[in-house]
């Protein structure tokens, strides 16, 4: 009974670890960046290189966007 708990423990410990480096080795998205289109249509990006996230966010406007209007950045932060 004892060992068991023991095993319990220690394998409940050590995937709480696993988790904290999991969490610690993938990079947080520093830019946010909005699109508007000319129709209204909106999109946002978030990743760690702005150009990245520009690229994103004007992706995701366009999908919402009919041919021949526009998507523009409004922000990035």
């Amino acid at each position: 009974m004892k060992a068991t708990r023991l095993a319990l423990t220690l394998v409940g410990g050590l995937s709480v670890l696993g988790g904290l480096a999991i969490a610690a080795a993938t990079p947080a998205a520093a830019w946010y960046c909005s699109a508007r289109g000319t129709t209204g249509a909106i999109g946002w990006g978030a990743s760690a290189y702005l150009a990245t996230a520009k690229t994103i966010a004007l992706r995701e406007c366009a999908v919402r966007t009919p041919r021949g209007a526009a998507c523009y950045i409004m922000a990035c932060k």
